[in-house]
């Protein structure tokens, strides 16, 4: 008896001969979402009836392509919302404008068979339609069927094509065309690869025997339950390679919704989002069932999922044996360090602690409070293992300060990527900036990393943080730093993606009640406008269009920017305390400057301030005779250490959570001859500033203030 084949069938034998086996032999239903082999059956008919009747017009070609989609239930689906961009592909087949003589050719044999989507028999040309995204992995596997389709074609007309193309309908650019030239090396290479795997299949089918397990499990398997050990053991290999997870196993649908759902969330703004656009994704999943990969912060929470998994499964008399296999290449160089800190800095008891805390586990994300001393943590930690370190800031004064602690603390020289400087060293600062700005660049380098520290970690959920991530291939450990570990905007699980969980944590009303730092004076300032000042102010905001719509900045500049009756409280309260040292913060430039012209003897830095001016400044406020410095928000909310500082005023409005922490972080630290720790802020009117005030002040309470507010002073 003959058994006839086809390119798809030998190409899972080739991957998977059990699976061949239980489809083909033991024929065993498949249950498995076909939706994008569907939604490619539609775009291939629709372009195959196109190529048929040029005279089609495109809205009936629409119809037919509507047809088609709705025939397969793809409307009710999760391709619901992609029938446009599917469309879109069709339109793109057309646009080509390929030459053929005939489309879905059937060339069969008594032991193959194989289907051309476009032939021009003039000029032997192949032509395949392809609806998936182009990767190094299914080109390969592309030409291999392209030359499988050559080897029919050369057995039926005994003329080898000139070339063979595959045409990915998702690009308009090169990477539209992969195209091959297949010779008569590459005719016989095929019919010995096909006759081959024939006879092997032949084999099993007249015993049957089944075939052996792969040593790595097929992740496109239908059938991994049927792979389970006699034992009843279920076994999974979680894969550390670069800066992401792979894991190999069976996995089941009860596992895979799972880690669709642990692994996933949905923007915090998407009832707002989708409002303006019905049809967009809201949702972020990182795990990713094709390549079955998670980001590497989610190490630990895949493990305890299999593990839970596991427990699942013995109820039913089942093991789960979960084994780890780490294949990146940890750079063995050596940095001499010395024995401890050489300014005579001693470690506190809970710095010691967080330390070993995180060279235990070696990936997670240190909170401490501001003031607390996260980065004589990290310089303990970098001290310690003595490998090769990125240090990653997002501000220049940062870099400049972080730079001048650990050469103080180690004693070596600290290289530095940023503010036009480059000049790498075993340990390195560097600016998230200059290094996203120059990834290629960089590659080597980043790959040679075995330690890195993301400061102010809550900054990581940025793209460029996240790009970042991803070229450092070979961190052995990775700490993410900061006083307030979430976001506003609820991206909090890209933080954990990128520097894994929560090791250590410590807030900064514990570090207080210890008498580590200062006890704050929180004080919000109400009342400073009477109704008939707001009402006016809220009429100046509007422009007097019907159904207006609030414009935002419009109010901002009328109640924050220009308000006079609160700007002049600003300078009443730095008055009253001008002879400490006292740090306005504004959102925009401009107000920046209002409040600069008010306030004499006050100096205003900003983000275009020139760079040796900008040191002097903060030079000068930090040490020297300047007691009012105003500046951005965006400048002085993180990081950049001021022990002097005993008076914050708060003139910004902000929205966020963290940034209102932050900024009393500033002030906290202790000092001697620092008498107050003061922080001003104010309850503002206004359609879009109580509710923000309130969300301030609700921060600062939820820390475990005590926030006191009173009337106009």
């Amino acid at each position: 008896m003959t058994y006839r084949s086809s390119f798809s069938q030998h190409n899972l034998f080739s991957k998977c001969k059990r699976l061949w086996f239980y489809q083909y032999v033991k024929r065993i239903p498949v249950i498995s979402d076909m939706s994008y082999a569907e939604a490619g059956d539609t775009l291939h008919k629709t372009l195959q009836r196109y190529y048929n009747e040029k005279t089609i017009p495109i809205e009936d070609l629409k119809q037919v392509f509507t047809k088609l989609w709705e025939s397969h239930k793809l409307h009710l689906g999760k391709l619901s919302l992609r029938k446009d961009s599917y469309w879109l592909m069709v339109l793109q087949g057309i646009k080509l404008d390929v030459p053929m003589t005939t489309t879905e050719m059937k060339i069969f044999f008594p032991e193959a068979v194989s289907y051309l989507d476009i032939v021009d028999t003039n000029e032997d040309i192949i032509i395949d339609w392809k609806s998936s995204t182009r990767s190094k992995e299914n080109e390969e596997e592309y030409i291999k069927q392209l030359k499988f389709y050559s080897y029919m074609y050369y057995r039926k007309f005994n003329r080898i094509p000139k070339k063979v193309i595959v045409y990915y309908l998702k690009y308009t650019g090169s990477k539209n065309k992969l195209e091959h030239n297949p010779t008569m090396q590459d005719i016989l290479d095929t019919e010995d690869w096909y006759n081959k795997i024939l006879a092997q299949m032949i084999d099993i089918r007249k015993r049957p025997i089944i075939p052996p397990k792969c040593e790595t499990c097929y992740h496109f398997c239908a059938f991994q339950n049927l792979c389970m050990d006699k034992d009843g053991c279920l076994k999974y290999e979680v894969k550390v390679s670069g800066s992401n997870l792979y894991l190999n196993g069976p996995i089941t649908n009860i596992l895979n919704m799972v880690l669709n759902k642990k692994f996933s969330y949905e923007l915090k703004n998407s009832f707002f989002i989708k409002q303006h656009n019905p049809n967009i994704n809201t949702v972020i999943n990182f795990w990713n069932y094709n390549k079955r990969s998670l980001p590497i912060g989610f190490k630990q929470g895949l493990l305890k999922t299999l593990k839970d998994y596991g427990d699942y499964l013995r109820k039913k008399d089942k093991n789960v044996v979960v084994d780890v296999k780490d294949e990146r290449v940890f750079n063995d160089e050596k940095v001499v360090m010395p024995e401890k800190f050489l300014n005579d800095v001693v470690l506190r008891d809970y710095q010691r602690e967080a330390a070993d805390t995180f060279l235990h586990r070696k990936i997670g994300i240190l909170e401490i409070g501001t003031g607390g001393g996260k980065t004589e943590i990290a310089i303990e930690c970098v001290r310690r293992v003595g490998v090769k370190t990125l240090f990653i800031v997002d501000k220049v004064e940062l870099l400049r300060q972080t730079n001048e602690r650990m050469e103080n603390a180690l004693g070596i020289e600290i290289g530095q990527i940023g503010q036009g400087v480059e000049d790498i060293k075993s340990v390195t600062i560097a600016t998230v900036q200059t290094l996203t700005k120059h990834l290629k660049k960089y590659a080597e380098y980043f790959s040679s990393i075995r330690f890195v520290i993301f400061d102010e970690t809550h900054k990581v959920a940025a793209k460029s943080y996240w790009q970042l991530s991803q070229y450092l291939p070979n961190t052995e450990y990775r700490m993410g730093i900061s006083g307030t570990a979430f976001r506003d905007d609820g991206n909090d699980m890209m933080i954990n993606a990128t520097t894994g969980y929560k090791v250590y944590d410590l807030s900064s009303r514990t570090l207080i009640e210890k008498g580590w730092l200062t006890e704050p004076g929180i004080i919000f300032i109400k009342g400073y406008m009477s109704k008939e000042e707001i009402k006016q102010l809220e009429e100046e905001s509007l422009s007097g269009l019907i159904n207006e719509t609030l414009n935002y900045n419009s109010y901002y500049n009328k109640f924050i920017t220009t308000n006079n009756k609160r700007n002049n409280v600003i300078k009443q309260l730095a008055n009253k305390h001008s002879n400490k040292k006292v740090l306005i913060l504004t959102r925009l430039i401009e107000h920046g400057d209002t409040l600069k012209n008010m306030i004499e003897g006050s100096k205003h830095l900003y983000g275009e301030t020139d760079k040796k001016i900008r040191k002097e400044m903060l030079d000068e406020f930090v040490n020297g005779n300047l007691n009012v410095l105003i500046s951005t928000i965006s400048i002085f909310s993180e990081g950049i250490d001021i022990p002097k500082l005993e008076v914050i005023i708060n003139g910004g409005a902000n929205k966020g959570d963290v940034k209102t922490i932050q900024m009393l972080g500033r002030v906290l630290r202790k000092k001697k001859g620092k008498e107050n720790a003061l922080y001003y802020d104010f309850l503002d009117e206004g359609k879009f500033f109580k509710g923000a005030s309130f969300k301030r002040r609700k921060a600062l309470v939820n820390e475990g203030h005590e926030v006191i507010i009173v009337n106009n002073p």
